[in-house]
């Protein structure tokens, strides 16, 4: 157990021990030794985690079970492995670059059934590509409540454009769509569309929610309006955090950070019937990697924490923290954020204040857990670090 009273800047202790700027927080390390981990699920009273080479390995009273409880038969060139896992409590969805059928690769989605010791029942909800790649392979996984429907939630799924080139790139408007570069909402039960999609009336499309989304690595609904918000990591410039309307364009290829800043209009993006564009709420100038977006629906860390908007980078090991305004639309960046009114990241002094903590090394994932505390998973390091006050 630690307690913290350091003061940061964004590059204090990137390689040491995690380091907050409010001293309320303590952290633990509740599991380490695990071989590049990219996500974490609760169930029961245990911890599933995933790791990129396709191992799903139990974590249960602190105990990392040595067998894996599931393993696939991956390939974890650059981006490509064992990428992303969600649960309802019962049911597990993870996303895998799998090899199938000698050498043919996919990204898929499967569907599990959690007994308590093992995962059974297995069912592909989504057969995705995984060429040219390697990287772009998205792989975050989000469930929502179905309002229509008592049984089966809404499953949010997320691929990069594997450096395809088309009209959901905002490039060739002949192409066909190909489910690259876009974000995914199906049943989570078979894998149909959603008839409320946006472009549900159109069969190649009509498992879109999103699209024109160069990559991302981390998905999140708020847990006061279930609107969702995503990150996006740019080429040489521009990582963006964006509100996801139904319909949204992110507009790549054509436009990485505020449309403002580029010689583009909406005009050059390829619109399709329902879509939209609009700037990202933040933008880095210079990537820092942003990885994993996440709600703090608790305030097991202090009132004044509760729904804020918690997001994770890959190049400093940051955890940034921000504001909504009231309409939950926005960003709430005031005066005392006043370099930072531009909606640009441009340089380490003007994002220290979005600071919250540092030191974790390659943040994969960030989640709230069923005790209402803070986790925190190092791809680099091996670790799951727990939060709390």
């Amino acid at each position: 157990m630690f307690y913290i009273l350091i003061s940061l800047s964004s590059n204090t202790n990137i390689f040491g021990e995690p380091v907050f700027r409010d001293p309320i927080f303590q952290y633990e390390i509740i599991a380490e030794g695990l071989s590049d981990p990219t996500g974490i699920v609760f169930v029961d009273n245990d911890i599933l985690i995933t790791e990129k080479e396709g191992k799903i390995r139990l974590l249960s009273a602190q105990q990392l079970a040595e067998k894996p409880v599931q393993e696939f038969n991956v390939n974890t060139k650059s981006e490509r492995g064992l990428l992303g896992i969600e649960s309802n409590g019962r049911e597990i969805f993870v996303y895998v670059t799998e090899v199938t059928n000698g050498d043919l690769l996919k990204n898929r989605v499967y569907k599990f059934l959690w007994n308590g010791i093992e995962l059974t029942n297995q069912k592909l909800l989504l057969d995705l590509p995984a060429l040219p790649g390697p990287n772009h392979d998205g792989g975050k996984l989000v469930l929502e409540e179905n309002s229509n429907s008592s049984n089966n939630d809404n499953l949010y799924v997320i691929i990069g454009d594997l450096n395809h080139r088309g009209i959901l790139q905002n490039l060739d408007a002949n192409d066909k769509p190909d489910d690259t570069g876009v974000i995914l909402r199906i049943n989570s039960e078979d894998g149909s569309a959603i008839d409320t999609n946006p472009f549900y009336s159109n069969p190649d499309t009509s498992k879109y929610f999103a699209y024109g989304i160069r990559n991302s690595f981390g998905i999140t609904l708020d847990p006061v309006t279930g609107t969702l918000w995503q990150t996006e990591n740019g080429p040489s410039e521009y990582d963006e955090i964006n509100i996801v309307k139904p319909g949204f364009n992110s507009g790549w290829i054509q436009v990485m950070g505020p449309m403002s800043l580029t010689e583009k209009t909406v005009d050059d993006l390829q619109i399709l019937p329902n879509s939209l564009y609009s700037d990202p709420q933040l933008s880095w100038k210079d990537p820092v990697a942003l990885t994993d977006i996440e709600f703090i629906n608790s305030s097991k860390l202090g009132e004044k924490y509760l729904n804020m908007l918690l997001i994770g980078d890959y190049n400093n090991g940051n955890i940034y923290v921000v504001s909504l305004d009231e309409s939950r639309d926005n960003i709430l960046l005031d005066e005392s954020f006043k370099n930072l009114l531009d909606r640009v990241v441009d340089n380490d002094e003007e994002g220290d204040p979005l600071i919250f903590g540092t030191g974790f090394k390659a943040i994969t994932d960030i989640e709230i857990g069923p005790d209402g505390y803070l986790y925190v998973l190092s791809f680099d390091e091996g670790i799951l670090y727990k939060i709390y006050i």
